[in-house]
């Protein structure tokens, strides 16, 4: 799932063109069923789409709507055959994204040299090496802390559960310091050991399952982990600035329509304000 990237969407209220009850969107002139989208949700959530709330449903469209973007893309250049299944479509999306839009540009070697002697003047209090999921509602984070205590492996059930914005990548937060989180999470992540999972965490966004993968006692920071730590940091900024960038290029370019009045469910997507049509 591409859920960090923004997209370029314009969101009709009032179907202003004629097109099928059937047809809920269209990505550059190709039209996207209801029942492809209705597949991806029960897919995601292994349950029937019918139960799955407007909240959730508008968070889940976001990101199909991101696949499709890379997709039509990705058709452009090459033929690309992109299966019907979810599983496989959304593993053949992911591989496409790069070759769509190229390779992320690398650390600045002076940037990162600049912010390692930074943090290593600081003397740091305890801190977690941490990821989370974001779900929507209490009964989406049991089920994703059942699967997770079975054994599944915390990235995939991430891939197909989480709403965070970096759920793709495993919903990685990087290192967090002691004092930082708000009170109600970070007495959760802070009881946790390494490798441990926590129970379902109600905050304003949702609900949170926090994995912490390691801990680190306070001190000065080990030079050689500090200088591994910034490279990786800015790489990951840098990816998911450039991936950003690129998705919401692509769909101006390519052009993208939500017809909101086919869909069962109140859209409230991160692209319901958005004014963006193809250019072309």
């Amino acid at each position: 799932m591409l859920a960090t990237v923004a997209l370029a969407i314009w969101v009709t209220p009032g179907c202003r063109e004629r097109a099928s009850v059937n047809v809920i969107a269209t990505v550059g002139g190709h039209r996207v069923e209801i029942k492809a989208f209705q597949g991806y949700l029960s897919y995601v959530l292994e349950e029937p789409w019918q139960s799955v709330d407007g909240r959730l449903a508008s968070g889940l469209l976001d990101q199909f709507l991101d696949q499709e973007v890379i997709a039509a893309a990705a058709r452009r250049h090459r033929r690309v055959d992109i299966p019907v299944n979810p599983g496989r479509r959304s593993a053949v999306v992911r591989s496409l994204l790069d070759g769509v839009c190229g390779p992320s540009p690398l650390p600045d070697p002076a940037l990162v040299k600049l912010e390692v002697a930074r943090r290593m003047r600081q003397v740091e209090p305890e801190r977690v090496r941490v990821r989370q999921m974001l779900l929507a509602t209490r009964a989406q984070a049991l089920a994703a802390e059942k699967r997770l205590r079975n054994g599944e492996d915390f990235v995939t059930v991430s891939r197909k559960m989480s709403l965070a914005p970096n759920a793709a990548d495993g919903g990685n937060l990087g290192i967090i310091a002691k004092g930082t989180l708000p009170p109600e999470l970070e007495h959760v992540v802070f009881a946790l050991h390494a490798k441990e999972i926590s129970g379902p965490v109600r905050s304003p966004a949702g609900y949170h399952i926090f994995q912490v993968l390691e801990r680190i006692p306070p001190g000065h920071p080990d030079l050689r982990r500090t200088e591994n730590e910034v490279r990786r940091d800015m790489a990951a900024q840098l990816r998911q600035k450039h991936l950003r960038a690129c998705v919401d290029r692509l769909a101006g370019d390519i052009g993208v329509r939500v017809f909101q009045n086919h869909l069962w469910f109140a859209y409230s997507g991160r692209y319901a304000e958005a004014k963006h049509d193809s250019k072309k």
